[in-house]
């Protein structure tokens, strides 16, 4: 909780970037006035409480992954990466992305996961991208709802290596595939669904990102795949902090 009490009458508030001006006339109705510049202040500081909600933790997902022959045959590099969901900002995009590092089966069809999938496409200081869980070359996916569902909101940005974000083909096309950041791509805000970030194994992150890929279709020239997945299981929600949000680093 803020105290308000130590801003003066008068001054200019400034409040990450938000600026109030408290201003009173002693003249005229200074009560009135004084509540009306009161419900300004409040105003402010209830839009960045709300801010802060954008980074609600919800749920931790890891993914083993490995890379075939990475340091010469036979040699395969194995790591993992731990993903925090923001289930409360995005909770249909989190909850097909839960389900399908869980295991997903609906009806007589075949599971739908993400174990077992490859990371088709390496952009070097760009993107990597995985979970093609259909045909496995980019060009497939699958969510729990159906074949696609819409974007559901493009509220957190791409800022920082780590985010984890929707791939798609076009407005309301989400599927099952998703994509990690290696370095801030803020144009990608407003076309594509950020719904989580890297917590833990950011070196992880970049050792895969440093696979060679064909500089024309990004397809890696090692296999690079997901070779389990699942729920971490947290026991209550928690907040990332401004700091944490914009960093590049494991938190």
């Amino acid at each position: 909780m803020i105290d308000i009490s130590r801003f003066p009458l008068g001054k200019i508030i400034q409040l990450e970037n938000l600026t109030a001006y408290v201003t009173v006339d002693r003249k005229k109705q200074p009560v009135m006035a004084a509540w009306l510049n009161l419900a300004s202040v409040l105003a402010v500081l209830v839009s960045l409480a709300n801010a802060h909600k954008n980074y609600t933790v919800t749920e931790e997902i890891w993914f083993d992954v490995e890379v075939k022959d990475h340091d010469g045959l036979g040699e395969d590099y194995r790591g993992r990466f731990v993903v925090a969901v923001f289930g409360d900002k995005c909770p249909m995009t989190s909850m097909n992305f839960q389900s399908l590092a869980k295991g997903y089966k609906r009806g007589t069809k075949k599971q739908l996961s993400y174990k077992r999938s490859p990371i088709h496409r390496i952009v070097p200081d760009f993107i990597i991208q995985m979970g093609d869980i259909t045909i496995g070359d980019g060009t497939g996916g699958e969510s729990i709802y159906g074949p696609t569902f819409v974007d559901e909101n493009f509220d957190i940005s791409h800022k920082a290596a780590g985010y984890v974000s929707m791939a798609n083909h076009g407005t309301d096309t989400n599927g099952s595939q998703f994509f990690i950041l290696l370095n801030k791509a803020r144009w990608l805000d407003g076309k594509h669904v950020v719904f989580g970030k890297v917590i833990k194994g950011m070196d992880v992150i970049r050792t895969i990102g440093e696979v060679p890929a064909d500089s024309r279709t990004a397809v890696p020239k090692k296999s690079v795949k997901i070779i389990d997945c699942g729920i971490v299981g947290i026991e209550k929600k928690y907040e990332l902090t401004e700091a944490q949000a914009a960093s590049d680093e494991d938190l």
